[in-house]
């Protein structure tokens, strides 16, 4: 029996995390019918002050965008051309994240006392393993689209740098020149679109 047609090389980009400074870019390779392999590597920008920023916050308060730092995901697919699953998925992904992000001197205001602002530096490592599953949209020659749902955990380890300054210096949330560690496990959810050229003949 001959193998399936495809191609090896698919360079894509996931287009939609560059709506939340998320700058990346990923080639997946693919040595067999049913399998590949792949990375994406990028940059996450700070939209710290921006009126994209101001809009996020409304809609997800608490959420923080003010880090930056790269990050690196490398990943295994099961690739399943035709659905042949009780998800109907056309490939399963298991990806293994790691992210080094930072942001340096931002003024936090006291919570419990208004009025009384901060500053603060922090460090964060993140690792993260999560799955996800994809279903083809649009698979041409060249190009193809699909979209992905998925979920995972992350370890995070922040380190934190505490500079106060303003008036009465006394604090109940933030200490003076406090530098701590903390590390916590974190739900992932993850939902978008990828999209790329594929490259490479695999022969038949």
């Amino acid at each position: 029996m001959s193998a399936l047609l495809y191609k090896q090389l698919f360079f894509y980009i996931i287009p939609l995390n560059f709506l939340v400074g998320e700058y990346n870019g990923g080639l997946e390779y693919r040595f067999s019918d049913g399998w590949a392999t792949g990375i994406n590597a990028g940059y996450v920008v700070s939209l710290e002050g921006t009126d994209l920023s101001a809009f996020y916050e409304e809609v997800f308060p608490g959420a923080a965008f003010y880090y930056q730092g790269p990050f690196v995901k490398v990943s295994i697919l099961s690739v399943l051309p035709y659905g042949p699953n009780p998800l109907r998925t056309n490939y399963n992904q298991l990806e293994f994240s790691a992210r080094f992000l930072h942001y340096n001197d931002l003024d936090f205001e006291d919570e419990e006392e208004p009025g009384k602002v901060f500053n603060i530096s922090e460090n964060v490592k993140a690792l993260g393993l999560s799955w996800k599953a994809g279903y083809t949209i649009y698979d041409g020659n060249i190009t193809n689209m699909s979209a992905f749902i998925g979920f995972g955990l992350q370890l995070r380890m922040k380190e934190t740098f505490v500079n106060s300054y303003g008036y009465d210096y006394n604090s109940h949330q933030f200490i003076i020149d406090d530098r701590s560690t903390s590390a916590k496990l974190i739900p992932l959810f993850h939902i978008g679109l990828k999209t790329g050229l594929k490259a490479l003949d695999s022969g038949s």
